[in-house]
């Protein structure tokens, strides 16, 4: 082989050598900064929890009946019952928290008939706290004795509040009864009725949505005790000036 020749092989292998050298570069060289991949997204926030909704705050409505106020929503369910036999600063706690504010409150006389009470009103709405203490009236010598009352079981008779309507409404609650009678209608609307009874003894107003249970008498008989809704009747006979509510209903006699 010639010189020649020889040089020129060596050329060619030094030319493959170099290729292969560039092509080993490329192959391995790092990646630009344009195709290196872009970093995973983020994961979305997680949602947040639904606030759980306390359901005295779904109340729309409070319907006076014979053993309990209840408390009603949007669809005319129960939420909760208020009973006339519990101590009072649960139910005024939860009328105010229904209602959104404070009650106006004042003090009414005794009476033969009635104890000493502190009413608590918001708006239509007067919840009668009954107070079960001796009364006696400025410049009288008279003294009503109720305290003989206080340590008695409370019941529809001697009840621990009783709820008054003298209104539809209390601050957007709406004020009702169970036949759907709010103070204020016409009178001859609710003379209309066919369920309205009337009260034998004409102690209270005529009512509707009432309870009965038996009675035992001193003499061993037997009767019928009813407690109900009863309506008055505004002065001027037109309207129902308040809707009451646990009303005894005494067949004979006023008690």
């Amino acid at each position: 082989m010639s010189i020649a020749r020889g040089a020129g092989a060596l050329v060619g292998l030094a030319l493959v050598g170099a290729l292969l050298t560039a092509c080993v570069t490329a192959t391995t060289a790092e990646p630009s900064v344009s195709t290196l991949p872009s970093s995973p997204p983020a994961a979305p926030d997680a949602p947040s929890p639904t606030p759980a909704i306390d359901p005295i705050d779904t109340v729309e409505t409070i319907v006076v009946r014979p053993e309990t106020i209840e408390l009603r929503d949007d669809t005319g369910a129960v939420v909760l019952e208020l009973d006339y036999l519990e101590d009072m600063p649960e139910a005024i706690a939860t009328i105010e928290r229904v209602i959104g504010i404070a009650p106006v409150s004042e003090e009414h006389p005794a009476s033969n008939h009635y104890p000493p009470s502190t009413v608590h009103r918001w708006g239509g709405l007067e919840i009668w706290e009954q107070r079960y203490v001796d009364y006696q009236a400025t410049g009288s010598d008279y003294v009503y004795r109720w305290s003989e009352f206080a340590d008695h079981e409370r019941t529809l008779a001697r009840p621990a509040f009783k709820a008054v309507l003298i209104g539809p409404d209390a601050d957007d609650i709406a004020l009702t009864t169970d036949d759907g009678i709010v103070a204020g209608s016409a009178w001859v609307d609710l003379e209309a009725t066919p369920e309205l009874q009337i009260n034998p003894s004409g102690c209270s107003g005529p009512y509707l949505d009432y309870t009965v249970h038996e009675e035992t008498w001193p003499d061993g008989t037997v009767h019928d005790k009813r407690n109900a809704v009863d309506f008055t009747e505004s002065e001027d006979g037109t309207s129902i000036a308040w809707v009451r509510a646990p009303v005894p209903i005494h067949e004979d006699g006023c008690a």
